[in-house]
């Protein structure tokens, strides 16, 4: 008889842990499966682009950008936007989301993809069309010989001042 008692304790013992173990579920914390990260962890910027980019051209423009959720893209949109064309790459995500710097585009490559007149300068029409935001509003400013043309010099000395002009840029926004 007493063997009898000892089989049934392990018996209901076994069917108590294993109710017990199954009932947590998958996952490191337990609780019925469900297993979501941590709320600190960070967005992955990948996946921020994949939900965002609805227009599928692997950047994120304005208007997408408003449909952020939490609203952090949008308002950070031209802090985001380091190369100021309007829309954030996916390098650009990634580097706001890391609290990196971005890596700044040289002055010839940016008259190389803004000029459309393929004359080595930008004026305030090829600026104004690529909707190029940093160049529009400081074009007085970087075209310090006033004749209406950027050039490479010209767009080297305001590109260099890079952290002046992003307090500037905080400062007109306010």
């Amino acid at each position: 008889m007493t063997t009898h008692r000892i089989k049934t304790v392990i018996t209901i013992f076994s069917l108590f842990a294993s109710v017990a173990l199954f009932a947590q579920g998958p996952g490191k914390r337990g609780g019925r499966g469900r297993d979501r990260p941590e709320k600190s962890a960070k967005p992955n910027a990948t996946t921020i682009m994949s939900k965002l980019d609805s227009n599928s051209d692997n950047k994120i423009d304005r208007d997408e950008a408003a449909k952020d959720s939490k609203g952090k893209i949008s308002k950070n949109f031209d802090e985001i936007d380091a190369d100021a064309n309007n829309t954030i790459s996916l390098e650009e995500l990634k580097a706001s989301l890391e609290n990196r710097p971005m890596k700044k585009i040289s002055a010839e490559k940016l008259i190389k993809k803004l000029d459309d007149d393929k004359n080595g300068t930008l004026n305030e029409l090829e600026v104004a069309a690529k909707k190029n935001s940093l160049l529009v509003n400081h074009f007085k400013k970087i075209d310090t010989n006033s004749n209406g043309e950027i050039d490479q010099t010209e767009l080297d000395a305001f590109l260099s001042r890079g952290n002046d002009n992003k307090k500037t840029k905080r400062k007109n926004r306010r």
